[in-house]
């Protein structure tokens, strides 16, 4: 028989931010898993956020149970109507000054005031036995520490990005401290009965950071790609061999490695291989770039639509996949769009990133050491070639379905009710 999961997020459709994925792969394959989701969210027109951002063509809300709780969350709604009137009276940087002074003032953002709404929902709710949430938002935890308590089910907690132990250092003058986020962060992880974590190394840093309950279940769930949603997509088709990346470079995650191979093997030009870039460049990359311009084999395209993203992935001969140093055990959403792409990958970064190791495991492509020059123009010989090596193994991939994000959230489930 299957038992009833209330999920309480501010992340569900129309809202499309790249978060809503994960709640709506889990939302369409519990099911099947034994557990049935139902959702209590805000309503993102009278709550939370102060329009919805334009539908992600992935983010199909499945037919399950919603009940939507508009909260008045007043101090996010004065904060935002005093940056428009700054905006409006035309004093240079005015209102960007003070969304920066004030951005810091909740702890650890706006959605605590949500909660009184979302009990007062959650109590109308059919009898449900056990309630999820995911974060960030990290303030949806205490909401739904407060439902939970409310209906007197166990609470899981639901990781894709570390909270208190990634709190930046003041950049601002007026923000709360580290110790005050994780003083509330403790209290919550004290009262889960269960949590997950997107990662391994997540889940290592958070055992050094806070000591576990007795009883609480700790464990890693990845994310997971859903090939059923790039199905209807139809591939674009490019006029000559393209090597693609989708969204933006930042940090250590830089297009300069793939410049410098460009340079090194083809330079300028308007036949044969060019890097499509739909996204920003990273300081690193703009300023290579600047110094050393690529016409006709590299285009800088800026960001575009999700809907005009996926045909850009499925038509293109490689995806470029970047890692930073930073960021070795991290398998980000990109990672598995691209695997849904059904295109060979491309990707540089360290040796050891986990991201190469499933890349290599998988048969997705090649993995490159980003400091490795000549290694990266053989790669994208291949990719004009048309012989980079992509052999996808199903039974290598199964792990990071959404299929098995879902029974691995079931059996968290399982265990803690």
């Amino acid at each position: 028989m299957s038992r009833r999961v209330l999920f309480v997020t501010s992340l569900w459709p129309p809202l499309a931010f790249i978060g809503v994925r994960r709640v709506v792969r889990l939302a369409r394959y519990l099911p099947a898993c034994g557990w049935t989701p139902v959702i209590l969210t805000d309503a993102p027109h009278a709550s939370g956020y102060p329009w919805a951002p334009p539908m992600d063509p992935v983010a199909v809300a499945p037919p399950v149970e919603v009940h939507r709780a508009a909260g008045l969350m007043l101090a996010p709604r004065a904060r935002r109507l005093a940056v428009a009137a700054l905006k409006a009276s035309r004093v240079p940087k005015a209102d960007w000054i003070f969304h920066r002074l004030t951005q810091g003032l909740v702890l650890p953002d706006h959605y605590p005031a949500w909660t009184a709404a979302a009990v007062r929902a959650a109590r109308r709710i059919p009898a449900v036995d056990a309630v999820w949430t995911t974060g960030r938002p990290f303030g949806m935890f205490v909401v739904a520490a407060a439902v939970a308590r409310a209906l007197g089910k166990p609470l899981v907690l639901d990781y894709r990005d570390p909270w208190s132990i990634d709190v930046e250092p003041d950049r601002v003058p007026l923000r709360w401290p580290r110790a005050a986020h994780a003083a509330l962060e403790g209290q919550l992880l004290r009262r889960a009965a269960g949590v997950a974590f997107v990662n391994d190394d997540i889940l290592a840093r958070y055992e050094a950071a806070f000591p576990k309950p007795p009883g609480a279940d700790w464990r890693s769930i990845p994310n997971g790609f859903d090939r059923a949603e790039y199905a209807d997509v139809v591939p674009h088709r490019f006029d000559r061999p393209t090597a693609l990346y989708t969204g933006s470079f930042y940090g250590a995650r830089s297009l300069a490695p793939v410049l410098d191979a460009l340079a090194a093997g083809w330079g300028p030009g308007t036949e044969g291989l060019q890097v499509q870039v739909y996204g920003e460049l990273d300081p690193a990359g703009a300023a290579s770039l600047a110094r050393r311009p690529l016409p006709g084999r590299v285009h800088v395209q800026g960001r575009v639509p999700a809907s005009a993203i996926m045909p850009l992935q499925a038509g293109a001969d490689a995806l470029l996949l970047a890692v930073g140093p930073e960021h070795r055990t991290a398998l980000t959403g990109k990672v598995f769009d691209y695997v849904c792409a059904g295109r060979p990958i491309l990707g540089y970064g360290p040796a050891d990133a986990d991201a190469g190791a499933l890349v290599r495991a998988a048969g997705l492509g090649a993995w490159v050491d980003a400091a490795d020059t000549d290694g990266l123009v053989a790669a994208l010989r291949q990719v004009e070639a048309g012989t980079l090596p992509y052999a996808p193994r199903p039974e290598a991939l199964h792990g990071w379905s959404a299929e098995a994000m879902a029974e691995r959230t079931a059996a968290l489930l399982d265990a803690v009710s």
